[in-house]
């Protein structure tokens, strides 16, 4: 992965549309580093910090700001975070623009990356809202500027023919084509890790849909495709990583926002934002090292929680505790790591617990059965410990580096939970899938917590409670997904599905 900031001006100056430069420098090795590089900031900070770690229970309100009325009843509108479809969109468009014009220009390897993320970032939308504009998007304002929505059932399929599409042309050698180099700021310019990302993508979409019972022989058919497959999964974290700057715009986008300045003073976010009880409450009651590499103990010598864990109940009611009163977010830590950090797509956690999750069902969709499902559970844990205890670039070999206590720390982790059926895989009390499922979400905490409520969806697990203020009317006091954004509403409204609200579930979401 690249991680040299050699190049970086360039990676990070994403205001300059490369689109509006001349005819001939609409290159797609030109747009791929920044394409690359608006997918982290949208995934990391507008999906997971700013609503996905709030929905999944990670994240709770400090008692220093007022607001965050929407995460802490689960009253949204069609306003809220309506973001997310616009920049998503955005982005989309900018791969597309790479997927069309890579062929004709000798690019067939942007192409090929390009149709990858754009399958990463269509189904984050599909995950969010279901039914979306799919074979008639991104036109423009040339073409269809009112697209019809396809069903989400079937943009799902045709994801699985994109990456299929996209892993035959990076495996092949086509003459003449343009090699990928440090515009690539995810693998650097290796196509191998690029197949095998595209592998991860589709096990990440096949086990999605699994529990919807008709989809059983076709997922099937899949997953054999993926066992016969040569490149197999990635199982290092898949990272977006254009050489972070500590200047004005450039760096880290979570750590710009929720925890430092450029100058070095405190971000604003960094004090409305307190993890929630019952998560801090996971690692205490389970004797888990990563706790204090998360999280920092209260100061305030006042408090009665003074050198003690403590967070947040998901929306309490004022007062709430503010500042020192709470646990806060080490920095330098496992979730704030630096102003360089990388921003991960997938973490390889993710990968190993859903290769457990293929592996231990009663009808296997992977091979290896149980011994291979418990070496990939086990897998996945270790993952977790190595990113979290991973610094930033430019704090490696400093004293905030606990890099070299990663491994020791987990096998502690595991020494000290030999009767716990949520740690240890042998030990009965749990389904194997709820094993997978809560170890999964203790990895993803503040990190990928997006994919923490899409588990939590289509699972139902784990069962981290719903804010108090709840004004749902499920059984869980949760909602299912976000609203169609208003200017939609406005310019596209005969092309909106009707009928939907905050409840209406996504198709893969058939478990309550």
């Amino acid at each position: 992965m690249l991680s040299s900031t050699a190049g970086c001006e360039t990676f990070l100056d994403v205001n300059d549309n490369p689109n509006s430069i001349t005819t001939d420098a609409v290159q797609p090795y030109l747009i791929l580093a920044q394409a690359l590089k608006v997918t982290g900031d949208t995934y990391g900070l507008t999906l997971n910090s700013n609503y996905g770690n709030w929905v999944a229970g990670f994240w709770a309100k400090t008692g220093t700001v007022n607001g965050f009325n929407a995460e802490r009843t689960y009253v949204y509108s069609t306003t809220y975070q309506q973001g997310l479809w616009y920049d998503t969109y955005n982005n989309l468009k900018d791969y597309d623009d790479i997927v069309t014009s890579g062929e004709a220009q000798g690019q067939p390897y942007h192409s090929a990356i390009a149709k990858i993320m754009k399958v990463f970032n269509y189904q984050l939308l599909v995950d969010e809202y279901g039914d979306i504009p799919y074979t008639q998007s991104l036109q423009g304002a040339s073409g269809n500027i009112t697209p019809t929505y396809d069903k989400a059932e079937d943009i799902y399929k045709d994801f699985i023919v994109k990456l299929d599409e996209a892993i035959a042309t990076l495996a092949s050698e086509p003459v003449g084509a343009r090699a990928v180099g440090t515009e690539d700021i995810v693998f650097g310019g290796n196509l191998a890790n690029w197949r095998k990302f595209a592998n991860n993508l589709k096990l990440r979409i096949l086990i999605r849909q699994s529990s919807v019972t008709s989809l059983d022989s076709y997922i099937r058919t899949e997953m054999a495709k993926l066992q016969s497959s040569v490149d197999g999964f990635i199982n290092t974290d898949v990272v977006v990583q254009p050489g972070y700057l500590q200047t004005a715009g450039k760096q880290n986008p979570i750590w710009n926002m929720y925890r430092a300045t450029p100058t070095g003073g405190t971000a604003t976010y960094y004090n409305w934002v307190a993890g929630t009880d019952y998560i801090l409450a996971q690692y205490q009651n389970n004797k888990d090292p990563r706790l204090s590499q998360l999280y920092l103990t209260v100061t305030n010598t006042t408090s009665p929680y003074v050198g003690k864990y403590k967070g947040v109940v998901l929306g309490e009611a004022d007062p709430i505790p503010g500042g020192t009163g709470l646990s806060r977010y080490r920095t330098y830590g496992g979730i704030y790591k630096g102003f360089d950090a990388p921003v991960p797509l997938m973490l390889a956690a993710e990968t190993y617990f859903l290769q457990a999750e293929a592996k231990s069902r009663s009808n296997p969709y992977l091979p290896g059965g149980d011994a291979a499902a418990k070496s990939d559970f086990n897998n996945g844990i270790r993952a977790s410990f190595v990113y979290y205890y991973t610094p930033a670039p430019s704090r490696r070999n400093t004293t905030s580096d606990v890099s070299a206590n990663a491994v020791t720390d987990y096998n502690a982790y595991l020494a000290a939970n030999p009767t716990n059926p949520l740690v240890n895989w042998d030990v009965a009390g749990n389904t194997k899938l709820e094993k997978i499922i809560y170890q999964k979400y203790l990895a993803e905490n503040a990190v990928t917590g997006i994919e923490a409520w899409n588990d939590y969806r289509r699972t139902g697990y784990p069962k981290f409670p719903a804010s108090v203020q709840s004004a749902s009317p499920r059984t869980d006091k949760l909602p299912t997904r976000l609203l169609y954004p208003q200017y939609e509403l406005s310019t596209n409204s005969a092309n909106v599905p009707a009928g939907v609200d905050q409840f209406t579930k996504i198709f893969w979401d058939v478990v309550d």
